[in-house]
């Protein structure tokens, strides 16, 4: 910011200078304006170079050919990295253009301080056009106390209209008669009788506006006093234009680093947990909204649970868990995969997550946006009081914003599977026996700095190979997912362990159990196994049953390969005794 505002002060400067030496003369005249036009604009596009240290002997040795190369990018990083979200707001934006507009004001002053010292005038205006097709003094300079700052003149109305109607163009009017207040800048006569005015534009050929100079004295104006204001009006355009498209391309530039800083911490985070605080986080910054809500696809694909909450009434909704087949917004959204804002219905209650939800009848508009790509895995809603709050802008950010984060939580869950993949086993889900051996280490070393109990079951389904041989390894398969699920369901969720150690054969680590405890776990699986028939290939019932050994830390074995042979011994027994039932070391 500091950087742009000391280029156009810089540009002022120049402008002025070679406005100076155009009407000085001779060899002067015919540089001042390219010297102008020429210094201003690179002083208006090309910032300064930044202080940075010099590099070593060592460092530009070493680097050799790649210095220039690596200083590029390393400037790059530092223009693009952590950027305050903050400029992606509308209030940011707002305020930076209302900076700039003093910056033109302050530029139009010294253009009519230039203009009084070298013409003889009453009054010299600067107009820009307004957003109705009119002309509105934006600066001027005066002798007379009757100057209407706030008129607008309007092609076809009054003497200066006349000349509007076909357009801006040069004007010279060396014999007025009628009294000034036609002209429609002055509140009374002040006795004009001269006026010249020159259009204010670019090299993009738009017109920005007219720059008038008036005088009470009948054909006051020479051809050289014309030429000289033709050519101001052209250097105001310039300078003016530049300063707006500076401010744009500045804008514009600051919004992708904020983007990439935001992209860049959506991929850095570790968990979806963070990347939905960051959704929260910067959302008020950058869209005005009065609520936002965040969903994601549970794992059944069925439904969706609202987790994160921000704004008017936000805590009701956090938690609501809703069914995708139900006629909602969200519903809507996760079954076309769309974005949509609009008004909400005067006539009717619109359902947005799920039936029983809080009523917000205050808020009156909304922007949905899907958080995925190809598929819909969550969603966005903002919502307002106010109507039609929403534009495409808000649309394209909030778009920028779910999509990045759509694609970090893609990255995060395939990571997630890759480590499960390594770490648990692909069929049941449990456990893998690598991860076992990792898991029954760290419980034995918890049991030793807390004295606790500790037992170790491994357990086995009788007679698999014949149910394989029999109904088919896709059978086995089932039975396998099915006890698994079994094990799992009948442990302490987040204190013991249930793995597949192997084949068919399943390890349960109960975790401040002594060896009477882990039997009666185990009694209780292995009877709601064997108790719980099976369908087989053919719609008949099957019964399978397990048979468990157990052995207790300390109680039995003091190291970790002790502890699993002589829970395998348990389990052997077991099986000689003729299955279906526990036995302990």
């Amino acid at each position: 910011m500091k950087h742009g505002k000391r280029n156009i002060a810089l540009a002022i400067g120049l402008l002025a200078a070679g406005t100076v030496l155009h009407f000085i003369g001779g060899a002067a005249a015919r540089f001042g304006e390219p010297v102008a036009l020429a210094a201003a604009l690179a002083a208006l596009l090309f910032p300064g170079p930044r202080r940075r240290p010099r590099p070593s002997a060592i460092d530009i040795e070493e680097s050799g050919g790649s210095a220039m190369a690596r200083e590029i990018e390393h400037e790059v990083t530092r223009e693009t990295t952590r950027v305050n979200v903050r400029v992606l707001g509308a209030q940011y934006r707002k305020e930076q253009w209302a900076a700039i507009e003093k910056v033109v004001d302050s530029m139009l002053d010294t253009f009519l301080h230039l203009m009084r010292r070298r013409l003889d005038a009453h009054t010299i205006a600067v107009l820009f056009p307004t957003n109705d097709g009119g002309y509105k003094i934006r600066k001027y300079d005066s002798q007379s106390d009757c100057i209407n700052a706030e008129a607008v003149i309007y092609p076809g109305k009054g003497v200066l209209g006349s000349f509007l109607k076909d357009g801006l163009k040069q004007l010279n009017l060396h014999d007025i008669v009628s009294d000034s207040v036609t002209l429609h800048y002055y509140t009374r006569d002040a006795g004009i009788r001269s006026l010249m005015a020159s259009p204010i534009a670019a090299d993009d050929g738009v017109e920005r506006g007219t720059v008038i100079v008036d005088s009470t004295k009948q054909k006051h104006f020479s051809d050289e006093d014309h030429a000289y204001l033709s050519t101001v009006a052209r250097l105001i355009g310039m300078a003016v234009y530049y300063a707006y498209v500076f401010t744009d391309h500045r804008l514009e530039h600051q919004r992708i680093a904020a983007m990439s800083t935001i992209e860049n911490d959506f991929f850095q985070y570790k968990s979806i947990d963070a990347i939905l605080d960051k959704i929260i986080e910067i959302i008020p910054f950058a869209i005005t909204c009065d609520r936002i809500t965040l969903s994601l696809l549970n794992h059944d694909r069925e439904t969706a649970t609202v987790y994160r909450a921000w704004g008017a009434g936000a805590e009701e909704f956090k938690g609501i868990t809703f069914s995708l087949s139900d006629k909602s917004l969200a519903g809507l959204q996760y079954a076309k995969n769309m974005a949509f804002a609009r008004n909400f219905a005067d006539d009717r209650v619109e359902i947005r997550y799920a039936e029983g939800e809080p009523q917000s009848g205050d808020l009156q508009s909304f922007l949905a946006y899907p958080i995925g790509v190809g598929e819909c895995m969550g969603g966005v809603l903002l919502e307002s009081a106010k109507k039609d709050a929403f534009t495409e802008a808000n649309r394209d950010l909030l778009g920028r914003i779910a999509t990045s984060a759509g694609l970090a939580i893609v990255k995060l869950r395939l990571y997630e599977q890759a480590q499960n993949l390594a770490t648990h086993d692909g069929l049941t889900g449990l456990i893998n026996h690598r991860e076992f051996q990792s898991a029954l280490k760290a419980e034995i070393t918890r049991a030793i700095r807390y004295n606790d109990p500790l037992s170790l079951v491994l357990c086995d389904i009788d007679f698999f190979k014949k149910i394989n041989d029999t109904h088919g390894h896709p059978f086995g398969d089932l039975v396998l997912k099915e006890i698994a699920s079994k094990l799992q369901s009948n442990i302490r969720d987040g204190v013991d362990v249930a793995a597949r150690y192997g084949g068919e054969e399943f390890a349960l680590v109960l975790v401040k159990t002594d060896g009477k405890a882990a039997k009666e776990t185990a009694e209780r699986i292995r009877q709601n196994i064997a108790d719980a028939p099976f369908k087989g290939t053919h719609g008949e019932k099957l019964r399978v049953t397990m048979s468990f050994g157990i052995a207790e830390y300390r109680e039995h074995a003091k190291q970790l390969d002790q502890l699993i042979t002589k829970a395998d011994k348990a389990l052997y027994r077991a099986k000689e005794n003729g299955r279906n039932r526990v036995e302990i070391f």
